[in-house]
């Protein structure tokens, strides 16, 4: 069975992440920061009791869904934006973006849970809860359009996602959303090179890094940035074929200019433990990511041969975050296993995998030392549930596992403390 690889860019639980400066504190005690979980689920029950607004109602819902998340409570935290989902479905057209966040972060916690059909189904929901309330070129629209795009390419359909990509990328040079349009291109470029590179295309590949040079050379207005993105990924194409000259130019003109936020320029693949199939699945943090099979809609997933192989792994309750400082020269410091529920051998497979990581050098703009950045990164150990597994039609684990990231770096690094749990806290070696 034919595998493809692609550059997954980080999406955060209910929006893009925010990745900010902080001061290192002698102790190092960097956890994340908010309300606590019993303080949300205070806040929604008065709400619920006090009969608030439904923008009120799903804010209050999100935020303890959140929290539970990040607690592990991961089936507690679906129910949770379930409920909400029950109450307020039916005030998509007053509340849409309310809405549409509501349905983002169910697709997430499902995409954790391995639940397949419901991450695909909510983001539908999330996508035409805005489509339905405003015009199809509004920017909250492309940019849903993308995510469904990107979850294509998770869920193995890379052709459907490319014609998403397009559109997009169409609607949005049409109305000058050029930022919206670059984005579009640069993911489809990324996701061309990769299906090249794995089915031995030498067309493709050269097509896709042609697109990309002419990214760097000619953004469009507004762009720029991007162009920075598309020169990373130019560059880590480079280090795939043997070349790192473009690494270091990047490295020296980062420095020059200054950057607010890390870049990550490389990275070591996580190598998942082999499945029923025979296979590795690479959802490491490099620039290729394998996000599954190659398929045809409507093409069922072959049931394994082996009676033995079709008995799924304990996939429940299993992640871990990490902590871990980037410095100022771009290397990784100090990465921590700060929490964990579960335990095996993936976990050294993600922290291999982080200690390995090169971001661009960081410079204040004045020119000043950056003092770094304390990142917390959550990863589940997961595989996703699929009908036809045993041959039958009840769902059951696949016996592919999966490691899901998200980035629960605090958006406020004036006091990252809270009362995180300090049991099963670990410094990686």
């Amino acid at each position: 069975m034919s595998r493809f690889s692609v550059l997954w860019l980080s999406v955060a639980f209910f929006s893009p992440v925010t990745m900010l400066s902080a001061e290192k504190p002698a102790d190092k005690e960097i956890v994340v920061t908010g309300a606590s979980l019993a303080d949300t689920e205070r806040t929604l029950k008065n709400c619920l009791a006090g009969n608030c607004s439904p923008d009120a109602d799903v804010r209050a819902a999100i935020a303890h869904a959140e929290n539970q998340f990040v607690a592990g409570e991961y089936r507690a935290a679906k129910t949770t934006l379930k409920k909400a989902i029950g109450r307020n479905g039916k005030y998509r057209n007053q509340f849409p973006v309310e809405l549409s966040y509501l349905y983002r972060a169910s697709g997430r916690i499902a995409e954790h849970l391995g639940e397949t059909d419901e991450y695909r189904l909510r983001l539908l929901d999330m996508r035409d809860t805005l489509r339905s309330n405003f015009p199809a070129d509004d920017a909250r629209v492309l940019s849903a359009q993308l995510e469904i795009a990107d979850s294509r390419v998770k869920l193995g359909y890379p052709d459907n996602a490319l014609d998403i990509y397009a559109d997009v990328e169409k609607a949005a040079l049409a109305v000058g959303q050029n930022q919206i349009a670059t984005l579009a291109k640069l993911r489809a470029n990324l996701l061309i090179y990769a299906i090249g590179e794995n089915e031995r295309y030498q067309p493709d590949m050269k097509r896709a890094r042609a697109a990309l040079t002419e990214m760097v050379k000619r953004p469009l207005p507004g762009s720029d940035d991007f162009s920075l993105v598309a020169e990373v990924a130019l560059a880590r194409i480079d280090r795939r074929e043997g070349r790192g000259d473009s690494t270091d130019a990047i490295m020296r003109r980062v420095l020059s200019r200054g950057v607010d936020r890390p870049i990550l320029l490389s990275a070591g693949a996580i190598d998942v433990p082999k499945s029923a199939y025979g296979e590795r699945t690479n959802s490491g943090q490099s620039l290729l990511l394998n996000v599954g099979p190659r398929r045809i809609e409507g093409e069922s997933m072959p049931a394994p041969q082996n009676v033995l192989t079709q008995i799924p792994r304990n996939f429940e309750d299993r992640w871990m975050d990490v902590g871990f400082w980037v410095t100022a020269d771009g290397r990784v410091n100090d990465v921590e296993i700060l929490r964990t529920e579960g335990s095996g051998d993936w976990m050294k497979l993600v922290i291999n995998s982080i200690q390995s990581r090169q971001y661009a050098p960081i410079r204040d703009k004045d020119g000043a030392t950056h003092p770094g950045f304390y990142m917390i990164e959550r990863y589940t150990y997961t595989a996703r549930y699929m009908e036809d597994i045993t041959g039958s039609r009840i769902p059951r684990r696949s016996t592919q596992p999966r490691i899901e990231r998200l980035d629960l770096t605090p958006e406020n690094f004036d006091q990252p403390f809270v009362n995180m749990p300090k049991t099963n806290r670990q410094t990686a070696s």
